[in-house]
């Protein structure tokens, strides 16, 4: 690979990168100001759980069409549509009744949606083959970026000037990222196939070309189990602390951003190394089962256990729980028939966004009747275990 093929897929790293950044602020950012904006709104700020729902169930019927669109119209195209509707999606949310915010949930996870599968259908255009894993890595960093920039900045907004001011200023920032990514529409959407028709029943075609492939069946079945164990660890982290190990807020929120930091650094590190070190196919089942390991050993946390130890270990199980997404899309990519990767990455995400919506709650579950985490982090990691010998039986014959 020469130096202007990197040079080349800089620019559509940038933009991808650009619009999860905004995708996540605008979706996540609403649960930052939920606290202030749910008295105006007049429910509950609890049923923040509820909005996140409906918006996860409206994305994962979103991402089906993912492919089929961006093929029709062009992935950047879809993008920036994506992006105006983020923005009709926090304006809908400053309306401030309960309606517009159940519309909100449905705006804001269509736009959500279809940005993991059209990503990956702009950077498998451009990105050679060897440095997929780095590539993809250093684009699904850009989901947890975009969730710590709502976290740091709408706060601020809300104190300095309103809790609609705050949401509505992330839409314009998507509307503006949408604008400036339009110069790569003629190099990227050149492609485009005017002919492909769109119907319902293309809403099947994804979960078709997943299913019917072995080595796509087990990307989907095991991202599943692994996106679904990341939420469950990362949502019930702090409760833990919390509850288990009686660690005050403070404490168990500075333990759970050490956590999220191995995350972030995990994926470029883990992407980093199946780019040049080892294959793919080793680093992503070994990236299971060091999750299953430090799920369990997480679960044996105990309350005189120093702090520094407890950030160490957290650290490494952000970095192993958190890490995969990359190398994971990297594959797909690799396994995808010619001319479907869009829709191989929507029946996929599909997967793993079910995950995220059953995962968590059969955790909870656990935790309810049996009284014990430690069964809840046994429970994942059995899980994890399973999903990571199923894939390594299945890749194995792909370096």
């Amino acid at each position: 690979m020469t130096e202007a093929t990197d040079r080349g897929a800089i620019a559509p790293l940038l933009a991808t990168s650009s619009v999860q950044i905004m995708a996540s602020l605008t979706m996540f950012g609403v649960a930052v100001i939920a606290p202030v904006a749910a008295p105006d709104i007049g429910v509950e700020a609890t049923l923040i759980g509820t909005f996140t729902a409906i918006a996860y169930g409206s994305g994962m019927l979103a991402g089906l069409l993912t492919g089929a669109f961006s093929d029709r119209f062009g992935a950047i195209r879809v993008a920036q549509t994506m992006m105006v509707l983020a923005m009709l999606g926090v304006a809908c949310l400053a309306l401030s009744n309960p309606l517009a915010a159940l519309i909100s949930a449905i705006v804001l996870g269509i736009s959500y949606g279809p940005i993991n599968p059209l990503s990956t259908h702009i950077l498998a255009r451009v990105v050679p083959e060897p440095r997929r894993p780095l590539f993809f890595s250093i684009k699904q960093s850009a989901q947890p970026a975009g969730t710590a920039l709502a976290g740091a900045v709408l706060p601020l907004l809300v104190i300095l000037f309103d809790w609609r001011v705050a949401i509505l200023a992330t839409g314009v920032a998507a509307c503006i990222v949408a604008i400036a990514i339009q110069s790569l529409r003629p190099r990227l959407d050149g492609g485009r196939d005017l002919g492909r028709t769109i119907r319902v029943g293309s809403v099947m075609e994804p979960l078709r070309l997943v299913w019917r492939d072995s080595r796509l069946r087990c990307l989907a079945l095991s991202g599943f189990i692994f996106s679904g164990t990341q939420v469950s660890l990362a949502s019930f982290f702090v409760v833990y602390l919390t509850d288990a190990l009686s660690r005050s807020l403070t404490t168990a929120g500075l333990i759970f951003t050490v956590m999220q930091i191995g995350g972030v650094l995990g994926r470029l590190f883990w992407g980093a190394i199946a780019d040049s070190v080892i294959p793919a196919n080793y680093v992503l089942p070994g990236l299971g089962a060091a999750t299953a390991v430090f799920s369990i050993v997480t679960g044996y946390f105990a309350p005189d256990w120093p702090v520094l130890l407890l950030g160490v270990l957290s650290f490494a199980l952000g970095a192993t729980s958190h890490g995969w997404n990359g190398v994971y899309f990297s594959e797909l990519v690799k396994f995808a028939p010619p001319g479907t990767v869009g829709d191989a990455a929507s029946g996929a995400q599909f997967a793993t966004l079910a995950g995220v919506a059953v995962v968590p709650v059969l955790f909870g579950l656990i935790v309810t009747l049996s009284g014990s985490y430690l069964a809840a982090f046994y429970a994942v990691a059995g899980a994890i275990a399973v999903a990571t010998t199923y894939m390594r039986l299945t890749l194995r014959s792909r370096g």
